[in-house]
C-alpha cells in the first residue's frame, strides 16, 4: 500500500462523559480530523468520488484484547526473561445491543459522508441484487484476529439491520493458516463473490460503491520499554536492566487492523483506505474491574498500570480485566467513533 502521511500527530477525540449529550455527540472537529494519516491501495479509483452507494457497513466489536511483552535480563542478570500479559474482556451487551451501536454506527457513516461532500444514493436495488445473489451472512459470529507482537483479539461482526446481516468484503474477515483455516472459506469465498458484484453493479450503474468496516474497541492497551540502574548484590547480578510496562486504557477507539474503507469504483480495480493510527473517544462507556483471582475489584481510574521489569531472575504476571458496558454509552460512544472514523477515511477520496 502507499502511505499518505498527511501528519504523524496521534488523534484522540475529547472525553465523552457517559451516555450521549442531548444537544448530541461529542466528536472530533474537522480540523483535528484532517491530521489522520492514511494508507491507500490504487489511488486512481479513489478519484472522482462525488456520489455513491453503501453496499456495506459493519461493525468488528472486540471482546477480548490480550498483549503480551518480554524482557529479557540486563546486565550482570541472573535468569530469564520477565513477562507481562494484559487481557481484557467486555460484558454486558446483548445481541440486541451490539446490533443497535451497528444501526448508529451506518447513520453515522451515512451522514458523515454527506457532510464530507459526497452524496449518496438509495441502495435498495443495489441490495435486492445482493440478497438474490448472495444473501448476507449472519451477525454475532465471534472471529479471532492475531495481530502479531504477541497481541491478539477477538470481536463479534455485526453488520446493519438494512443490509439483514453481515455482507463480507474481502480482507475483512480472518483466515486461520491450515486445518483450522478451512471452516472460514466458505466465507471467504462469500466475500469474494460480493466483491465481484459490486464491481460489476458499479460498472453498469456508473456510481461507486462502498463498503465500511470499523473494528471497535473498548480499551487501549501500550507498551512502553525503557531501562533501569540495579545496584549490584554480594554476587554481582544488577547492574543496568532493561524495562517493560503495559499500560491499559478504557475508552472507545477504532482499531486500525479492523478499519477499512473498500471503494469499487465505475470503472477499474478496487480501492482500499485505512487509518495508521487509532482514532478514540476516552472514558464513559462502562466500568473496569480487575478480576484476575476470581474476586471482582474496582480498578483504579481509567490508566490501569502493569510493570514487568527484567534483571534478576524471571517474573510473570498475568492481569485480566473486565469491562461491563454501560449500553447507552456504547451506543452513543460507537456512533461518535463510526462519524469521526468516516470522515477521517473520507479525506483519501477526490
Amino acid at each position: 500500500m502507499e502511505a499518505q502521511h498527511i501528519t504523524r500527530r496521534k488523534l484522540i477525540a475529547a472525553a465523552l462523559a457517559g451516555a450521549a449529550m442531548s444537544t448530541g455527540l461529542l466528536t472530533v472537529s474537522p480540523g483535528a480530523l484532517a491530521g489522520v494519516s492514511l494508507k491507500m491501495s490504487n489511488k486512481r479509483g479513489l478519484t472522482n468520488i462525488k456520489r455513491v452507494r453503501l453496499g456495506s457497513v459493519a461493525l468488528a466489536c472486540l471482546t477480548e484484547r490480550k498483549r503480551q511483552i518480554s524482557v529479557g535480563g540486563g546486565f550482570r542478570s541472573m535468569g530469564g526473561a520477565s513477562q507481562a500479559t494484559v487481557q481484557t474482556n467486555l460484558t454486558g451487551l446483548t445481541e440486541a445491543d451490539f446490533q443497535a451501536a451497528a444501526d448508529a454506527a451506518y447513520n453515522a457513516v451515512f451522514a458523515a459522508l454527506a457532510a464530507s461532500g459526497v452524496e449518496v444514493l438509495d441502495n435498495s436495488a443495489l441490495l435486492a441484487a445482493l440478497r438474490e445473489s448472495e444473501p448476507p451472512q449472519a451477525n454475532g459470529t465471534e472471529y479471532s484476529f492475531p495481530e502479531g507482537n504477541k497481541q491478539s483479539s477477538k470481536a463479534v461482526i455485526y453488520g446493519a439491520s438494512v443490509f439483514g446481516g453481515y455482507v463480507p468484503l474481502p480482507e475483512w474477515t480472518p483466515a486461520s493458516p491450515g486445518l483450522a483455516g478451512i471452516g472460514s472459506m466458505g466465507l471467504v469465498m462469500s466475500a469474494n463473490r460480493v466483491a465481484t458484484l459490486f464491481s460489476q453493479q458499479a460498472g453498469e450503474d456508473g456510481v461507486p460503491i462502498l463498503g465500511v468496516l470499523i473494528g471497535v474497541s473498548p480499551v487501549r492497551i501500550e507498551a512502553d520499554f525503557g531501562s533501569d540502574w540495579r545496584v549490584p548484590d554480594a554476587f554481582g547480578n544488577g547492574g543496568l536492566a532493561r524495562t517493560g510496562t503495559l499500560s491499559t486504557e478504557t475508552g472507545l477507539s477504532s482499531h486500525p487492523l479492523l478499519t477499512k474503507l473498500e471503494v469499487f469504483p465505475a470503472s477499474g480495480k478496487p480501492a482500499q483506505i485505512r487509518t495508521e493510527d487509532e482514532i478514540g473517544i476516552q472514558g464513559g462507556v462502562g466500568s473496569l474491574a480487575d478480576t484476575t483471582d476470581g474476586v471482582t475489584q474496582a480498578a483504579q481510574g481509567i490508566g490501569n498500570v502493569l510493570s514487568a521489569f527484567g534483571g534478576s531472575g524471571r517474573q510473570s504476571k498475568t492481569t485480566r480485566y473486565t469491562l461491563e458496558a454501560d449500553v447507552p454509552s456504547y451506543t452513543a460512544g460507537v456512533a461518535a467513533l463510526a462519524s469521526d472514523v468516516t470522515t477521517a477515511l473520507a479525506g483519501g477520496l477526490s
